[in-house]
């Protein structure tokens, strides 16, 4: 042990300083002093860390969020544009409502989500129920969105299986004609 007076090494159990006559019981105590306000400067470092780690994870978490909405609205704005278009061979002019409203119309069970693939296209897929050959029938339908605001139909698939284009057209058709002149109360 170090006498905390002078310095001097003292015996392990002498009650005082050999050197300058502290006594060491006094030590003793001004070590505990010295190691309880160490403890608590741990305490309190320990606790900003925390908050430091807690803000950091905080604002990670909102930057994340606010990535997710923005994208969200991206992908929702990309559903919509889909949804509120039209086919060029189907105008309003002729009587054909926008391709929700004729998706909607023709359908049961519909959901429209939107997403970039793997090759970086960017794509709103259509989901319904349908009748075909007298089945119900689950559809897929993809359209790849462009800057501009257009769209074309990217694939389709009946029951996860891929289907020609001339299967495509013709459901395309159906839809579209079922759906002109309809009132637009769905």
């Amino acid at each position: 042990m170090i006498c905390k007076k002078c310095g001097n090494q003292i015996k392990e159990g002498a009650k005082f300083c050999n050197n300058c006559g502290y006594e060491s019981s006094n030590m003793n105590q001004d070590n505990r002093q010295y190691n309880s306000n160490m403890n608590q400067q741990d305490q309190q470092q320990k606790k900003k860390t925390s908050k430091i780690i807690i803000g950091i994870i905080v604002t990670i978490a909102i930057i994340v969020g606010l990535s997710a909405l923005a994208s969200g609205g991206d992908y929702s704005s990309k559903v919509s544009s889909v949804k509120n278009g039209y086919f060029q061979a189907y105008s309003s002019d002729d009587g054909y409502p926008n391709v929700g409203d004729a998706f909607e119309n023709y359908f049961d069970d519909t959901s429209w989500k939107a997403f970039t693939s793997d090759d970086d296209m960017e794509i709103v897929e259509f989901n319904g129920k349908f009748l075909y050959y007298d089945d119900e029938t689950d559809c897929c339908l993809q359209f790849q969105t462009y800057e501009d605001g257009s769209f074309d139909i990217y694939a389709v698939e009946f029951n996860g299986i891929p289907q020609d284009k001339l299967t495509i057209s013709v459901l395309l058709e159906k839809v579209m004609d079922e759906a002109q002149y309809m009132d637009g109360d769905n």
